[in-house]
């Protein structure tokens, strides 16, 4: 794998972790909204759920590349 592969991929796990974060903040402020309760106690639980989600999106992305190849 050349450097710039491998700069390209920390990038990659870097968005994937931030988009996973985001998300989890939506999900909990859209169910915030709709239901109308306070679940403002939530956000760090939500947020840390969604790093997760895109920690194991990215995984799952470079397992099956290197299974391709």
């Amino acid at each position: 794998m050349t450097k710039t592969e491998t700069k390209r991929n920390e990038g990659l796990t870097l968005i994937s972790v931030i988009a996973g974060g985001v998300g989890g903040w939506i999900v909990n402020a859209g169910l915030n909204i709709m239901t109308d309760t306070d679940m403002t106690y939530l956000y760090g639980i939500s947020i840390f759920l969604g790093v997760i989600v895109g920690l194991l999106w990215d995984i799952t992305d470079k397992f099956n590349k290197a299974v391709k190849s």
